[in-house]
């Protein structure tokens, strides 16, 4: 429709009906089109196309308010860990190596272990020990200790305070072996540990959250190899209910209200079906559920934002061997949108603003080609 031909009609007709559409455009984004695109940052490379890169996460290390990048890179094979600082409007011109040793690192969640102000990083290995890197305040990160079991098949790290004692704990989730809770003993140190769930639980991703509202954080996995995905419930992470369809590749998992119910829901990354969106009830159950995206996608991570500022969450998920997508929530349902080059293998997404403008940006962490920022901006702006 030609905007300026439209508003020099004078016929009653004819401006009602433009009158109409504006009206139809500005409550609902079904009709309008897209707001908001996500274009590579002209500097926003991360890494080199070689490193087998599995996740990043965002932090803001030295304290200066600005997110920086930490980068884990290896899987299976032996790599080396990267932080990569922001100098200012998501421009990141400054690199440190994580540690001196090369690991086969999955995931590089920070918190704050020992509470004294600043973020630490736990390092979370494929059948090496777990390392704790603590931070000294200005954003060096200084290798504390190891924990955990050689033979575990670590794919995750949940950072969550299990047992309300005020410090930041860890839940490990391990594939095909065992996993572990590993409390903090408040130094941020963690030799105590105590196995939950099945003993073959193919987990790659856990979160936390209270989901039966009765003051502890609950347990929500997301399992792998046709496995029921579980969720168990705290303080003591024995009982637990399953949800999804019993029989789900599901790779990763966010937790978000995502229809503004005030119950919190689940949404999945699945391998050779839908992704989906598990809804939350007064219950604490989830049977109600919608799917989002294709059939033949091979999602292997997901993360939740508001992207475009309307109030609701949005989704961003990554793909293996096809173009990302990113899901703008209207209320009704989830509009998909791509972004990303098709050959490019994502393993981790993650969402923050790293220029300061307010709006989510994206960062995509992929396997044997270099990590990418995505910078959300106006789709008017965005010069094809």
């Amino acid at each position: 429709m030609n905007f300026q031909a439209d508003t020099k009609l004078t016929s009653l007709k004819h401006g009602l009906v433009f009158r109409l559409f504006i009206s139809l455009c500005l409550g609902s984004n079904l009709l309008c089109a897209q707001t908001r695109i996500f274009k590579s940052h002209p500097y926003g490379k991360l890494g080199n196309d070689n490193s087998l890169t599995a996740s990043t996460s965002l932090a803001d290390l030295d304290g200066d308010g600005d997110l920086d990048v930490l980068v884990g890179n290896g899987r299976h094979w032996a790599e080396q860990n990267y932080i990569f600082y922001n100098t200012g409007h998501g421009f990141f011109r400054k690199a440190v190596r994580l540690g001196d040793e090369l690991n086969t690192t999955y995931v590089v969640p920070t918190a704050d272990l020992d509470n004294d102000g600043d973020l630490d990083v736990v390092v979370g290995n494929d059948r090496i020990k777990n390392i704790v890197f603590k931070n000294d305040g200005t954003g060096k990160l200084h290798f504390d200790h190891t924990f955990g079991h050689s033979a575990s098949s670590t794919r995750g790290l949940c950072l969550a305070d299990l047992n309300n004692d005020n410090f930041v704990d860890i839940a490990v989730a391990n594939r095909r072996t065992q996993n572990f809770i590993y409390l903090n003993n408040g130094k941020g140190e963690f030799s105590s540990s105590q196995p939950f769930g099945l003993a073959e639980e193919a987990t790659i991703s856990i979160v936390s959250a209270d989901i039966n509202w009765d003051g502890h954080q609950d347990l929500i996995l997301a399992n792998r190899n046709a496995q029921t995905n579980n969720i168990y419930f705290g303080p003591l992470f024995v009982d637990f209910i399953t949800y999804g369809t019993g029989k789900d590749e599901t790779r990763d998992l966010a937790i978000g209200d995502m229809n503004g119910d005030g119950h919190l829901d689940i949404v999945t990354a699945n391998i050779g079906e839908r992704n989906a969106v598990y809804y939350g009830n007064a219950k604490g159950t989830f049977v109600k559920f919608q799917t989002f995206g294709n059939e033949t996608d091979a999602t292997y991570s997901i993360d939740l934002s508001d992207l475009d500022l309307d109030g609701d969450i949005d989704i961003v998920v990554g793909n293996a061997g096809q173009r990302n997508h990113y899901f703008l929530n209207n209320g009704t349902y989830f509009k998909q949108y791509e972004f990303g080059p098709v050959e490019n293998v994502t393993y981790g997404v993650t969402i923050g603003d790293l220029d300061g403008d307010s709006y989510p940006d994206i960062i995509t962490a992929n396997s044997g080609s270099q990590n990418i920022i995505y910078l959300n901006q106006p789709a008017e702006n965005w010069d094809k």
